[in-house]
């Protein structure tokens, strides 16, 4: 494995609310060139799995896609915040419950190649109604389907959303769904 690159410069092109953007200039090797990036703090994901066989997912309005998807909760981690403490604070957020038991069941990188936001995933159980808390722009519905239908609707097209693809992937044997990979439909 070569040496880890040579970074060589920053600057900052853009800061937002939720993301700043810088353009890096990097040595590697012999090359140097140049990558834009997007520095996020992090998200937390939740997969909150019911007593009964259902999950929670949400439904809201993405315009980047341009559409309203289905995807589990999920958030940007606050300054410093320990990713279970994000996780179980917008689980109550969005759905409004609480988890008896978090479960980390993996971590992993957005899209390495323009951003450095890393997502972790956590299985919530032992849930518990209490009351949402949705931020002033948040506008979601909640809907709750067995896992079984979650998996299908992944390959239906229904479920586009990589985090919640890659958590209901993980989750399901966990939950008790022995097929990860249901019938694809014919192209």
């Amino acid at each position: 494995m070569p040496d880890t690159p040579e970074f060589i410069d920053s600057k900052k092109v853009f800061a937002g609310r939720v993301f700043d953007v810088t353009v890096d200039t990097v040595r590697e090797r012999d090359q140097t060139y140049v990558r834009e990036v997007v520095h996020h703090p992090g998200s937390a994901v939740i997969l909150p799995a019911y007593d009964d066989g259902t999950i929670a997912l949400v439904r809201q309005y993405r315009h980047p896609a341009v559409k309203y998807l289905l995807e589990l909760p999920a958030g940007t981690l606050n300054d410093r915040e320990c990713p279970e403490v994000g996780a179980a604070r917008e689980l109550e957020e969005e759905l409004g419950v609480r988890a008896g038991k978090l479960e980390k069941l993996s971590e992993f990188f957005v899209s390495p190649g323009y951003c450095e936001e890393k997502m972790w995933l956590y299985l919530a159980t032992e849930l518990t109604e209490t009351a949402q808390r949705l931020e002033d722009d948040e506008f979601i519905e909640v809907v709750r389907v067995p896992v079984d239908r979650a998996l299908q609707m992944i390959t239906e097209g229904e479920i586009e959303d990589a985090k919640t693809i890659i958590g209901l992937l993980l989750a399901a044997p966990r939950l008790g769904v022995i097929t990860l990979a249901p019938e694809y439909p014919a192209v």
